[in-house]
């Protein structure tokens, strides 16, 4: 290492800078030449760094302000050396970083075109041709398709309903998604315009179906049916079915029915008629209804023949009989109940008169019929009752003219509504009471007094009652300290 510092003097550090100087010159000139021949090289000549020499050697005998001047020395050349080495620029270079930014605008441009085309593909549709379609089609094709459709809806006699009519925006046009398609569909031809009706009478049915079909008037049927008079193919009637039309204001949302004939309709007589006797009334209308035969049913009460049982029939077993044709049967209403007059029986035997009714047996008040003799009944004696009626008969017998005991001492106030509904009211005899407060010694709310007692009255009579206040002394509600009280009236009416 000592070695090596004494030969690192200051004149071979100047042979060594001056040799990586001149070797610095020629490299630089080799790569000009070299950037010259590229035309297609793009990138700038770099700025080459003058080379720093390492220091030389120094003689550590030697003072170490010699050893700085040495250090500075090589900056100083240094920097000297960098006005020899500035930038070298390609000629072509900003021709070509224009056309290159050229290119990127264009590039750029194309993408978003691009990408605008694309999203307005996605957020767009081509709107079909609806018009004379059904209003269904265009709905799914909107709901497919994410559109909001408005729906103006006209009554159009040449357009069927639910048919479109026009539709915004126009077919072929682009509309974006969530947007709004209006179409206008048919409500068909106008109720409520009047139609003048041909005479349906005179017009063959051929003729009619085409007046029908031409006029809109769907609400007019033709309807084929049997007829024992009029040949086939005849007009047989003509109906509106709201009573309140006539031909002169029909319109054409009311209905009607212009029959024509078939003819006669006949059929063999190929049914056998079965035994319905005993059997249920459910089996003979399942018969009936099975071949189309034409049922009218009678009652009678029969004590042999169960309830809802046939105990006739007009057609005889085994005969034959037709489609269409009639049969009778007369129905059991079971065992009949004939109405006594309850005159002969009193009150306590009414109610078990006649098995299977029920009698209410009840005694009123009356001015001019003797007590216990029958007043009337709810149903007329001798009258025939079946399951089919209502077995409930009324019965009321007399219980005399109305007698008004005495009340006092043994009778509260408590008890008078009661007992007055119960012997006078309920029966019919409309009794009413009033009552007085009064001073006594008798407990308190005691009937003390009475207007009349132990006699008859009217059926409309009103009685006077005193009731006790309890007040005076020896009574049980008596008090010293008490003030008296004066007698006071309340009227007990009974509504």
């Amino acid at each position: 290492m000592s070695d090596f510092l004494s030969n690192f003097n200051k004149s071979n550090y100047d042979n060594t800078k001056e040799k990586k100087l001149q070797d610095g010159s020629d490299k630089k000139e080799q790569t000009k030449q070299e950037s010259e021949r590229s035309s297609s090289n793009e990138r700038i000549s770099e700025k080459k760094d003058p080379v720093q020499e390492p220091i030389g050697p120094v003689n550590v005998t030697e003072p170490k302000k010699d050893q700085d001047k040495i250090e500075q020395e090589p900056m100083t050349q240094t920097r000297s050396s960098q006005p020899d080495d500035g930038t070298e620029i390609d000629p072509t270079y900003h021709k070509r970083r224009k056309q290159k930014f050229r290119l990127i605008g264009i590039g750029t441009f194309v993408a978003l075109c691009l990408l605008y085309f694309g999203y307005y593909q996605m957020t767009h549709v081509k709107l079909p041709d609806f018009t004379g379609k059904d209003l269904s089609e265009a709905r799914a094709w909107a709901t497919e398709n994410k559109l909001k459709l408005k729906v103006d809806q006209k009554y159009n006699n040449k357009i069927e309903t639910n048919k479109v009519i026009s539709q915004k925006p126009k077919k072929e046009s682009k509309i974006k998604k969530g947007s709004e398609l209006i179409v206008e569909s048919s409500l068909g031809a106008d109720p409520e315009e009047k139609l003048t009706l041909p005479d349906f009478m005179t017009m063959k049915k051929s003729d009619a179906e085409k007046w029908i079909k031409e006029n809109k008037a769907e609400n007019i049927s033709l309807i084929d049916e049997y007829n024992e008079t009029l040949e086939k193919g005849k007009p047989a009637r003509f109906e509106i079915v709201n009573k309140e039309v006539t031909k002169e204001n029909y319109k054409r949302k009311d209905k009607a029915n212009m029959y024509y004939s078939k003819g006669k309709e006949t059929f063999e007589k190929n049914i056998s008629v079965p035994d319905f006797t005993k059997k249920m009334k459910t089996e003979v209308e399942s018969w009936a209804k099975t071949n189309d035969i034409k049922v009218t049913y009678e009652e009678a009460s029969s004590a042999e023949i169960p309830a809802e049982s046939i105990i006739s029939q007009s057609v005889a077993k085994d005969q034959k009989v037709a489609k269409k044709d009639s049969l009778t049967v007369t129905v059991s209403l079971g065992k009949g109940y004939t109405v006594p007059n309850f005159a002969d029986y009193t009150q306590e035997e009414a109610g078990t008169a006649v098995d299977g009714l029920t009698v209410q047996a009840k005694s009123v008040f009356t001015n001019n019929v003797p007590y216990g003799q029958l007043i009337s009944q709810s149903v007329e004696a001798g009258t025939q009752l079946t399951s089919k009626d209502d077995l409930k008969v009324k019965v009321y017998y007399s219980a005399g003219q109305p007698y008004l005991k005495d009340l006092r001492g043994n009778t509260v106030e408590g008890d008078l509504q009661k007992k007055f509904y119960e012997e006078f009211q309920s029966k019919g005899a409309n009794i009413q009471y009033t009552v007085k407060y009064v001073d006594s010694a008798e407990p308190k709310g005691t009937v003390v007094g009475m207007s009349a007692y132990n006699l008859y009255v009217p059926l409309e009579y009103t009685v006077n009652l005193e009731i006790s206040l309890g007040n005076l002394a020896g009574g049980s509600n008596y008090s010293p300290k008490s003030p008296e009280k004066g007698s006071e009236e309340k009227d007990m009416s009974q509504p």
